[in-house]
């Protein structure tokens, strides 16, 4: 039995991180053992290459706005562990962390007289499925972890089920193309449901054929989706003939807007555009092209994919013509170079660091890529001293590169 939250937490992150499994049987025999509390409110599952988080907090703050108790479940954090956890906006108290940390614990326990191995992402899975269930939740708003098809998130008889968007990442566990990447979150879809997708259109074939296959419908929002402007105050758009407008930065939340405005017109109709743009309005989703400081203005995102760097950079171009300075590091697992390559684009020059992790690059592994004018920084706490000290009210900073740094820079920042 854990006594405190810190504890709690400190077992749940040394849990084994992977295990190898060919179905879900693991996880369904947990869930029987806690009375199925998957079974006992409404589903919105999201998967997808990036885009998911604040697809997610779109959905959360729209369903509570119109007065639903929702639940969301999210992964990684960037701040703190809670933030995993959430009911109708708030984290998962302290207190309802360790009680539900000492539930899982039990039936952990219990399966390992069997041989079956609960991995870390299984039970925090766990504690917010039960979480849900015992604060009555009208809806849980799901975050797939990995892929889809054997994510122990994917454990809903029915769920309305949205992917946002196919890219390349993960290509160890997932496939080495987007095809194959895309049967694999794919694999969350079941018979008779609903799934809204923003995947590019050389996809959408092989979508339509999966749909049809379990007699499911398909919802590609992109062909209803005009007129993005973006300007450092957010992103305005139209939908099916209707303006929105996001706070958040990126030219692709006017697609993630979409996705979730459209999953909430099949689940609840009667939800009013005015309700919508409320909610909208109140959306915040730290890390994701967020302006953390000004003079100098930096910028702060979580992209650590291709598909999540080239996003951010078709968005700084359409923020501003000038060229900017980038402070960059990665995970060595990463596709640095290319990265590297599509930051080049609006890179004046680099600041390169890394940061203590086992699986971080280090500073001679990025250099390896690099093309441009740049200075190496080791400590990432002095690159950000050093950035905060050197540029002024006309020069644009964006850190960027991994989402785990990303988490390091907002703390750093907020201390």
């Amino acid at each position: 039995m854990f006594t405190n939250k810190d504890e709690a937490i400190y077992y749940i992150e040394n849990i084994k991180r992977k295990e190898k499994r060919t179905n879900l049987n693991r996880m369904q025999e947990a869930l029987n053992m806690l009375g199925n509390p998957q079974n006992a409110y409404k589903v919105i599952h999201v998967a997808g290459t990036n885009g998911k988080g604040s697809t997610v907090a779109y959905l959360t703050n729209i369903l509570c706005e119109a007065g639903f108790n929702v639940g969301s479940f999210i992964s990684p954090y960037v701040i703190t562990f809670n933030e995993r956890i959430m009911y109708n906006l708030n984290y998962i108290s302290d207190d309802d962390l360790l009680k539900y940390a000492n539930i899982i614990y039990d039936i952990k326990q219990e399966l390992e007289k069997k041989d079956e191995v609960i991995t870390f992402f299984e039970f925090i899975t766990l504690m917010g499925l039960l979480y849900f269930k015992d604060k009555k939740v009208d809806y849980a708003v799901i975050e797939v972890g990995l892929g889809g098809i054997l994510d122990a998130t994917n454990i809903f008889s029915h769920a309305t089920r949205i992917i946002t968007n196919i890219g390349f990442d993960h290509m160890n566990a997932l496939g080495n193309t987007l095809s194959e990447i895309a049967l694999k979150k794919l694999g969350i879809l079941h018979q008779n449901e609903n799934l809204i997708t923003a995947v590019d259109s050389s996809l959408l074939d092989e979508f339509k054929s999966y749909t049809n296959n379990l007699n499911s419908k398909l919802y590609w929002v992109n062909q209803n989706v005009n007129d993005i402007k973006e300007t450092f105050n957010g992103v305005t758009f139209i939908y099916k003939n209707i303006v929105y407008q996001t706070p958040l930065l990126g030219i692709f939340q006017a697609y993630n807007t979409a996705l979730a405005i459209e999953a909430l017109s099949l689940c609840e109709p009667n939800i009013s555009k005015e309700i919508i743009q409320k909610g909208l309005d109140k959306t915040i989703w730290p890390g994701r092209l967020q302006v953390i400081r000004k003079n100098p203005t930096i910028i702060i995102d979580g992209g650590h994919n291709i598909h999540g760097i080239d996003a951010v950079v078709k968005s700084i171009k359409g923020l501003t013509n000038k060229k900017i300075h980038v402070l960059f590091t990665a995970l060595k697992d990463k596709e640095i170079d290319k990265m590297l390559s599509s930051l080049d684009e609006i890179a004046l020059d680099y600041i390169f660091t890394t940061i203590n992790d086992t699986r971080a690059s280090s500073i001679d592994d990025i250099l390896r890529f690099n093309k441009k004018t740049y200075k190496a920084i080791p400590d990432y706490k002095e690159a950000l001293r050093y950035i905060t000290d050197k540029y002024g009210s006309n020069d644009i900073v964006l850190i960027t590169g991994s989402l785990h740094f990303i988490s390091l820079v907002i703390n750093f920042y907020k201390n």
